[in-house]
């Protein structure tokens, strides 16, 4: 099997058809296109949970599995309030990497007002990158957002850019060979891109707006949440690649790497799905957020990307670009 996230036909034969029947509590179980899982408390409120691993040898794993737990678990209507840390580092390490991604995790946790509610921390021989996996848990406001209230005729909206936790990654672990093409200055600019991927900021403007689901962009990148997008709700779509926002820092770094940028880590940015998103897309725009519309749900099942004249399809996500240069 390829390095990465399981495709959908092996997660639809081997995971989803053997899951157990759900608690009479619960309200969003696992499925693609569900960025987390909620279930009813006995005094009327919902608690979230959404769970995120980094496994690819970059510097600093656990701020990217971070944000990406808090990522899903704000697409569902909540904030995070504590979380779960697993940390599973080769055993030729030592006691003061443990401590780095312990400090750097905190620091993380002060910023976000979260809380590290417990975890478990393990070495391992035969493991030869980090394995960073993150719970977060976080009670449910009164937004809530589903893919199944997305219908034919609602807008796309793209939120942030894509392939920026790609961006963050390649820039500050292989700094020394883009160095070879571009100057510090470039390179400094372009570590910026990445330097935060929270997509809070962004989300808690989303409250009380005419917004369907939200679907946070991360493994496979911006092609990969449209089909699970397609998927999740038996729609099909057309999309305009030209629409799709991404920093040319993001193509150029993508470019030195021969990495596609619409098939790669984007952390950072989500898909959101609304049926009136001109008065969304004022709204995002008068606050400095980049939003952008850059398709429609259709009533046909076709998962289609416009670029000029040309037409292609989506085809179920294989894998993640990343992996061409991080091979575990």
């Amino acid at each position: 099997m390829k390095a990465g996230k399981i495709s959908e036909v092996q997660l639809k034969r081997s995971v989803l058809q053997w899951l157990p029947a759900n608690h009479e509590s619960v309200i969003q179980s696992s499925g693609i296109g569900c960025d987390y899982g909620a279930f009813c408390l006995q005094d009327g409120g919902q608690l979230l949970t959404a769970m995120a691993t980094t496994s690819v040898a970059t510097r600093e794993p656990e701020k990217y599995a971070f944000w990406k737990a808090l990522n899903k678990l704000e697409t569902g209507g909540a904030c995070a309030t504590g979380i779960l840390v697993n940390i599973v580092l080769p055993a030729r390490g030592n006691e003061r990497r443990i401590r780095e991604i312990t400090e750097r995790l905190s620091a993380l946790c002060e910023r976000y007002h979260v809380s590290i509610l417990g975890g478990h921390t393990e070495l391992l021989e035969e493991l030869r990158t980090p394995l960073i996996t993150v719970i977060a848990f976080g009670e449910r406001n009164d937004t809530t957002y589903s893919i199944h209230h997305v219908k034919a005729g609602d807008s796309i909206l793209m939120l942030g850019f894509s392939a920026m936790e790609t961006t963050a990654m390649l820039v500050g672990d292989h700094w020394t060979e883009l160095n070879t093409r571009y100057s510090d200055s470039y390179l400094e600019t372009a570590k910026r891109v990445g330097a935060d991927l929270s997509l809070h900021p962004i989300l808690k403007e989303l409250c009380g707006q005419s917004v369907s689901y939200i679907h946070d962009l991360s493994t496979g990148g911006v092609f990969a949440a449209l089909w699970e997008l397609g998927e999740g709700t038996g729609c099909g779509m057309e999309v305009f690649l030209k629409e799709i926002p991404i920093r040319q820092e993001t193509i150029e770094v993508c470019e030195f790497f021969d990495i596609n940028p619409y098939m790669a880590l984007s952390g950072g940015a989500a898909l959101a799905v609304t049926p009136d998103p001109d008065p969304l897309l004022e709204h995002l725009r008068t606050l400095g957020i980049s939003a952008r519309k850059i398709g429609q749900m259709t009533s046909h099942n076709d998962r289609i990307v416009i670029h000029d004249e040309e037409t292609r399809y989506l085809t179920p996500p294989k894998g993640d670009e990343i992996y061409k240069i991080y091979r575990n």
